[in-house]
């Protein structure tokens, strides 16, 4: 897929107030007939926890949205590349630290996707329920896309997950999708009751998108695990799908587009992130500074264990003055026990078995340097007391 540089990303969140409507069949199937129209599509799994579309369509990703906060990876790193024309950023299953993201890592997961302005329509599979994070990608989104079914306890959870989003002063265009309908007069049906309540009590016009029939075809596609639109294109549901992507692009006009990083910035705002932490080239530019300095403190450190070693390894610097060179008037003019005294601290040496004391000095420019006196006859005393071992 190659990027959109002159135009702007229809950002869609597919959610729904309750779960088991089978809002991720619909968001997969949407994407692929919005893939096959032309259409540029990427589709973000963004049940943090709890991925299904990988499920659904036989996927084994190496890297998962985790990875874009725990590791570091780039959105290019974790993309699926054209998967029945899609683009699949997929998400994670299974794991508790999804779904219970801290602030700053919602904002390091909402820098590493800026880079979505190469798309037509990025389409978001989001969580069931009225979470802040999962709702705060509806808050985000300029279009959502609400799944309901003809069962009361969908059409309640719907009604609280639109009524929280009122509460929010959401001015995005909302449409409604009947899922699971028995046939077209039950969806109307349903949705006529649906509309009813929220616009009595919310005063919102909630126009249909469309509705999928009961498809018994959509289960084998599940069981399958694959797209219904590629498996069985004939079906009822797979042509009803194909009539919500239609109407999608039918009514492009009005529709508000924007580019990703304004997405993630509303995305921030609503989660409850107060500041927007640094893009990610300044990201990178940073982590790049951080590894220079640990290198330079990793090359220092080598080079000053190489010198002790040298220094440990190389005897021959030490001052060693043996019985035969002048031991006589060395004792005359500087007597061992002068230097003991003087010495900040001693080691305890052998030469041809014979162990003698080697004294460590400090001379007036600060260098220190190491003294002996020894011999096969030496008989000095000990060090006294005020020597110290080194």
């Amino acid at each position: 897929m190659g990027a959109c540089t002159a135009c702007m990303t229809r950002f869609i969140s597919i959610t729904s107030g309750k779960g088991g409507v089978g809002k991720t069949s619909i968001a997969v199937n949407l994407a692929v007939q919005l893939a096959q129209r032309g259409k540029r599509v990427c589709l973000i799994d963004a049940d943090w926890g709890l991925a299904n579309v990988n499920v659904m369509l036989r996927l084994q990703p190496q890297h998962t949205l985790e990875d874009l906060i725990t590791s570091g990876l780039s959105l290019d790193d974790v993309l699926l590349r054209n998967i029945h024309g899609v683009d699949i950023l997929p998400g994670s299953s299974g794991s508790e630290r999804m779904t219970a993201l801290a602030p700053d890592q919602l904002g390091r997961l909402a820098n590493a996707l800026q880079g979505l302005d190469r798309y037509d329509f990025v389409l978001i599979d989001s969580s069931s329920g009225i979470a802040r994070n999962v709702l705060a990608l509806s808050l985000a989104s300029p279009e959502v896309l609400m799944v309901i079914t003809p069962e009361p306890t969908s059409m309640t959870d719907a009604y609280a997950m639109l009524k929280l989003m009122h509460a929010e002063a959401y001015q995005g265009r909302v449409h409604i999708v009947v899922n699971h309908a028995r046939n077209h007069t039950v969806g109307r049906h349903t949705y006529d009751k649906f509309r009813e309540v929220v616009d009595f009590y919310l005063q919102r016009k909630l126009p249909l998108l469309g509705l999928v029939q009961e498809d018994e075809r959509m289960q084998k596609a599940v069981l399958a695990q694959q797209a219904l639109c590629n498996r069985n294109p004939e079906s009822p549901a797979a042509r009803d799908i194909g009539s919500l992507a239609g109407q999608l692009l039918l009514e492009r006009n009005g529709v508000e587009t924007v580019g990703s990083d304004t997405f993630w910035q509303r995305y921030l705002a609503t989660a409850g992130v107060e500041e927007v932490v640094v893009s990610a080239e300044q990201e990178r530019t940073e982590l790049e500074q951080q590894i220079e300095s640990l290198t330079a403190q990793v090359d220092a450190l080598i080079t000053e264990v190489t010198h002790l070693r040298q220094r440990s390894d190389n005897t021959s610097n030490r001052s060693v003055v043996p019985m035969d060179r002048g031991r006589r008037s060395l004792r005359s003019c500087c007597p061992e026990r002068w230097i003991a005294e003087l010495a900040s601290g001693y080691e305890i040496f052998s030469v041809a078995g014979n162990s003698f004391p080697v004294y460590q000095l400090e001379r007036p420019d600060g260098e220190m340097i190491q003294f002996a006196c020894h011999g096969a006859d030496d008989a000095y005393e000990a060090p006294g007391s005020q020597s110290t071992s080194s």
